[in-house]
């Protein structure tokens, strides 16, 4: 088995020399422009540009209003229920189960409520991460229609290490916050 291994090493090391040199992939051959390669944070771009930073802001006022009327709601509950428990020995037998099934009906409407905003903060996000997505996009699209990179990766997707040289991030957030102040003229 040892001698098997030995053997194909071997063999694979003299194939090495013996084969001639051979140019990099991605050097330019003669006359031709050289090809560059840029990376993209995509996460950066969405929490440091402008764009994202408004969304940002936005997804997180709304927050702040669903959750204003759901504690409203949660008060209004809470003050039916100490109600019930003060005057509920008072209270007829019909009087009694008629508050109950109120407050009853209070929890599930405060329960539906919160699914109801838990599931507009989650489309308000999922909103405003396609908006900036499709906006980095087209702004990534035009970097390389314009032959300043001829390939873009996205970090954590495709390398895993490289130079801080060839990271467009903030290339991409600069176009996108130009694209902003001439949008807001």
């Amino acid at each position: 088995m040892k001698r098997i291994i030995t053997a194909v090493i071997l063999l694979i090391s003299t194939s090495a020399l013996a084969a001639p040199a051979q140019k990099p992939v991605l050097a330019p051959q003669s006359g031709e422009p050289a090809q560059k390669i840029g990376i993209v944070d995509l996460q950066r771009a969405v929490s440091e540009s402008k764009a994202g930073i408004a969304a940002r802001a936005k997804i997180l006022q709304r927050t702040e209003q669903l959750n204003a009327d759901l504690k409203s709601q949660v008060a209004d509950s809470e003050k039916l229920k100490a109600e019930l428990d003060k005057d509920g020995a008072k209270l007829p037998l019909e009087g009694r189960l008629e508050k109950e099934r109120l407050i009853q009906k209070k929890a599930r409407e405060l329960q539906y409520r919160q699914r109801e905003a838990q599931e507009e903060i989650k489309q308000l996000e999922a909103d405003s991460l396609n908006f900036l997505l499709s906006r980095f996009g087209v702004i990534l699209a035009k970097l390389i229609d314009d032959g300043v990179y001829t390939i873009i990766f996205e970090r954590g997707t495709s390398a895993t290490y490289f130079s801080r040289q060839v990271d467009v991030t903030p290339t991409v957030i600069k176009l996108s916050d130009e694209a902003d102040a001439k949008q807001s003229k």
